[in-house]
């Protein structure tokens, strides 16, 4: 086991980070607006100059150049009506607020998006550390970051600017409200890259390694041997501790792997 531990610790770098604000301004009230666009998600380009005609400069400085807006600045924060949270780019429906929740975070916060085809999960490296950008599927536009220490039933954590994103209500647009609804219950199941999975992976196995070969070093391959004796004193128990702590995190490190490749499935 260690061998295979060592060869996850060789192929992968360990990192975590959490996404940190620059400077935008405020925005008065939350952005409601109609569908003016096709309900199914189409890939739009456009050129910076475009773009820069259709988007608020605080806009553009996100969605265009993955700026970052002030944390509880975005009135979006405080929407809990039911509704759908668009790109305000494009205005491809993303998130509703069946998966929002308070995060404490100061940005708006889902658990899941709408399906698979709403948005695009890749790592990036732009802090040294990878972190798992989320963008709109259909402009490409930066929403923000999702981390893994969401509520249930994902785990997940995507922590948008509001400032990227409008939001309707579902009585303001009932046909795009039902189609949502048949996406959210039909549509595939986003996955988490590889890449994301993988750091947390290699951060439990060198914990596993670290533990395991103290215990080794300590007291031989066949340390185990010390406890086949008749009796043992609390001393001796103690000494089990490396190894138990070892255990766990290899443990810990084989579940994500089994969960990434179940949910991969």
């Amino acid at each position: 086991m260690l061998r295979v531990l060592g060869l996850l610790i060789g192929s992968i770098s360990m990192s975590c980070a959490f996404q940190l604000p620059t400077s935008t301004q405020r925005i008065a009230a939350p952005i409601r607006v109609r569908a003016v666009t096709p309900l199914l998600a189409t890939k739009v380009e456009k050129t910076d100059a475009e773009w820069k005609e259709i988007l608020r400069p605080e806009q553009f400085n996100v969605l265009r150049k993955e700026g970052t807006e002030r944390p509880f600045t975005s009135p979006l924060n405080d929407v809990k009506e039911d509704g759908t949270f668009r790109c305000a780019g494009c205005a491809s429906p993303l998130f509703t607020t069946a998966t929002k929740f308070e995060s404490g975070s100061g940005w708006p916060s889902f658990y899941d998006p709408i399906d698979a085809e709403a948005v695009d999960l890749t790592v990036d490296y732009k802090l040294v550390m990878p972190r798992t950008e989320v963008t709109c599927k259909s402009c490409g536009g930066h929403l923000g970051h999702v981390f893994d220490d969401g509520p249930k039933p994902t785990g997940k954590r995507y922590c948008l600017n509001g400032v990227a994103m409008n939001f309707i209500l579902d009585t303001e647009d009932p046909a795009l409200a039902n189609s949502v609804m048949e996406r959210n219950t039909g549509g595939e199941r986003i996955n988490m890259p590889l890449m994301s999975v993988l750091p947390g992976v290699a951060l439990d196995a060198a914990v596993a390694v670290l533990f395991i070969s103290s215990f080794i070093s300590k007291n031989g391959s066949d340390g185990l041997a010390l406890f086949a004796g008749d009796g043992f004193e609390i001393g001796q128990l103690l000494e089990l501790g490396p190894l138990a702590i070892g255990a766990y995190y290899a443990a810990r490190a084989s579940q994500k792997i089994a969960i990434f490749a179940t949910k991969s499935e």
